[in-house]
């Protein structure tokens, strides 16, 4: 069911990115959330991750990309011109490669930023890019490996993803500082921003603009512990037709089961054979 809607998500996300208004660009002085796309997202797919995080008092802004850009600098400093018009300390929710777009920003736009929050970012890289244009963005990719860590200049760095994607696991998050990940129970990356499960979660994380933001120190990062690995979980289980499956072949392990403790437990029934009792002997009468 999930893998079907993310699929449905993927699908919208990418005829989004082709509509007109993906190209517009808004002017960011009042906002202090940005939303930075992911691969082929257009703008208008996170138009109800804004209208939640709107309704909780932030001034959300959702940047453009370019579709084509020559280069991956290019691109680069389209996304800086739109974070430079945006106040000091921004807010920076980074879905997708959007993440790994904003470990390169120039110092001018990063200095902008003063909490970088990234959704279902591969910063392992992913295979769907090897052999592309975008082949910087492969699997374990030289760029990947060398730019991962950028993400440390930011104050405050906080990776967050579905609970089956590659991401850094908790025990590994608390060497960037942010004490640990948080996990999103619908799998599916682009399910993230639209599912209203995991909105309702991104709206607990954020809180309200009210709340203050606390940044601890942050612990040097140990690069022996800080490698991306792959989180994998099997939710095959959780299929629909599956769960039925398996709930019927209980019940009916348990039907049987009960059937067999409500049968009368089998009693060898033994004839005794009774001995007729001896006549008693008439008793003789004495002759006088």
């Amino acid at each position: 069911m999930f893998r079907f809607m993310e699929y449905l998500e993927r699908f919208w996300a990418f005829v989004s990115f082709y509509l007109p208004s993906h190209l517009s660009i808004d002017n960011n002085k009042d906002k202090n959330i940005l939303i930075v796309p992911g691969f082929r997202a257009g703008r208008f797919f996170y138009a109800r991750l804004k209208s939640n995080l709107d309704n909780l008092g932030f001034k959300v802004g959702i940047l453009s990309t370019l579709r084509n850009p020559t280069s991956l600098e290019e691109a680069i400093q389209h996304l800086a011109k739109q974070i430079l018009t945006a106040p000091n300390e921004v807010t920076l929710i980074a879905h997708n490669t959007g993440g790994l777009l904003v470990l390169i920003l120039p110092d001018e736009a990063r200095r902008k930023v003063k909490r970088l929050i990234t959704l279902g970012t591969p910063f392992h890289g992913s295979d769907r890019f090897t052999n592309t244009r975008f082949s910087y963005w492969g699997f374990e990719s030289d760029w990947v490996k060398t730019n991962y860590k950028n993400a440390l200049f930011f104050p405050l760095f906080q990776p967050l993803s579905a609970i089956e994607d590659f991401s850094f696991p908790p025990q590994e998050s608390t060497e960037f500082g942010q004490g640990r990940d948080l996990w999103f129970d619908i799998p599916g990356n682009y399910n993230l921003v639209r599912r209203n499960e995991n909105i309702r979660t991104l709206r607990e994380f954020l809180g309200t603009p009210k709340d203050n933001i606390n940044i601890a120190p942050s612990p040097k990062a140990n690069p022996d512990f800080a490698v991306p690995k792959k989180i994998e979980v099997d939710f095959s289980k959780y299929e629909p037709a599956v769960y039925k499956k398996n709930q019927a072949t209980l019940a009916k392990k348990k039907s049987s089961s009960n059937k067999e403790l409500s049968k009368p437990s089998p009693k060898t029934k033994q004839k005794v054979k009774q001995t007729p009792k001896p006549k008693a002997k008439p008793k003789k009468k004495s002759k006088r």
